[in-house]
């Protein structure tokens, strides 16, 4: 058997999808039915890009019982991209019985061959020989059928982007990158569709065989989602919050944890006595978690268990609002002008005047100056 590289890079592209499918199956987090849409994907991807590379390269003769089992699956390109689509940007999602329907183009050509693919190697062999000598593989009945179908899945995809597409994009770090990751994934069927759209308007005069760009894209898509998994995981999460990320991922790594939910409440009122005691420990910079948790008499991951439950904010978070509550204070006292900011930070249990101003602008929702205008203007 011999590739040539394109071919070789198609063929790891097959299986780097594979593989990746594997790692998101079992290893990464993220909402179910993202990672069961994104996985359908990369199966039917990986299997079109392997089979349909082993057939325009003339390497089908060795496997003939591989040949034209990829056909069908071009069918099912569309509805995996706009189900993993309408997964990650609808939250209430939920497959039901009546979306089998979108099976129906892929059954029909299923049982269309089922007679080829039953018939003898040697049969097979035959027939794809002969293909090749023509220099073209294609059916194309079903070329145009499949362009078609993928052009409606496209609008449709497109359709559930824009309805459903996040507003504050710019607000909101994680919106952003599944918004931009969206973009690259539709623009890349659009390059895909296009381009067998404008080859059948050409007569197949385009692509004489459109086998060939149609797998080449495709792998490009596999390479494409891989890096983009690598990168940014939380992806698999869909459109959501980044609070609601976190909770969500708090609940994975916490669920082999024995604490009880009474233990839990016990262990947060002893931190909140324990705050609120006269000492006053959170105006202390150097306050750790590991300090909290010794005095306390549990270990620092039930601590932070704790916190991380029953407040939705790590240790530093929660305690930055004991420190905020603080500085509110300090800014509403009536000698609040002889202050500078550093000696509001610094009074409050911040180290600096910049962690001061972010933990103050993330929990008040504006800065110490706005609201001290708002302060003077109900004065």
């Amino acid at each position: 058997m011999n590739f040539s590289f394109i071919e070789l890079f198609s063929i790891f592209g097959g299986y780097l999808g594979l593989i990746l499918l594997l790692i998101i199956s079992n290893k990464l987090k993220g909402k179910p039915i993202v990672k069961f849409s994104l996985a359908m994907f990369l199966l039917i991807g990986s299997a079109i890009v392997i089979i349909g590379t082993i057939t325009f390269s003339g390497n089908a003769k060795y496997f003939p019982h591989l040949f034209r089992l990829d056909s069908p699956l071009h069918y099912l390109f569309g509805p995996v991209c706009f189900f993993y689509t309408l997964a990650s940007f609808k939250p209430d999602f939920r497959f039901r019985y009546v979306q089998l329907l979108n099976l129906l183009p892929f059954l029909i050509n299923l049982i269309e061959l089922m007679p080829f693919y039953f018939s003898s190697a040697s049969a097979k062999t035959e027939y794809y020989n002969t293909l090749i000598e023509t220099g073209s593989l294609i059916m194309p009945l079903h070329s145009v059928l499949k362009a078609i179908a993928a052009l409606v899945y496209l609008v449709l995809q497109f359709y559930v982007f824009y309805k459903y597409k996040p507003s504050d994009i710019l607000k909101n770090k994680y919106q952003l990158t599944l918004v931009s990751w969206f973009s690259v994934f539709l623009f890349g069927q659009t390059v895909l569709i296009v381009g067998l759209l404008v080859n059948v308007a050409s007569g197949f005069k385009l692509f004489s065989d459109p086998y060939r760009y149609t797998v080449f894209i495709e792998t490009l898509y596999l390479y494409c989602t891989t890096i983009a998994l690598m990168f940014y995981p939380e992806l698999l999460y869909g459109k959501t919050t980044d609070e609601k990320i976190h909770e969500i991922s708090q609940k994975e790594k916490y669920s082999h944890s024995k604490l009880t939910d009474e233990e839990k409440i016990y262990i947060l009122n002893d931190l909140t006595a324990y705050l609120k005691g006269e000492s006053k420990p959170f105006l202390n910079p150097a306050l750790s978690l590991a300090e909290v948790a010794r005095i306390l008499k549990v270990s620092p991951q039930q601590l932070s268990q704790v916190v991380n439950e029953k407040t939705n904010l790590n240790f530093t978070n929660y305690i930055n609002t004991y420190r905020i509550d603080r500085a509110k204070e300090i800014i509403l006292a009536a000698d609040f002008n002889k202050l500078t900011i550093d000696s509001i930070a610094e009074m409050a249990g911040f180290q600096s005047k910049s962690p001061f101003y972010s933990a103050f602008k993330k929990h008040v929702k504006m800065t110490p100056r706005e609201f001290l205008l708002m302060r003077n203007s109900k004065s």
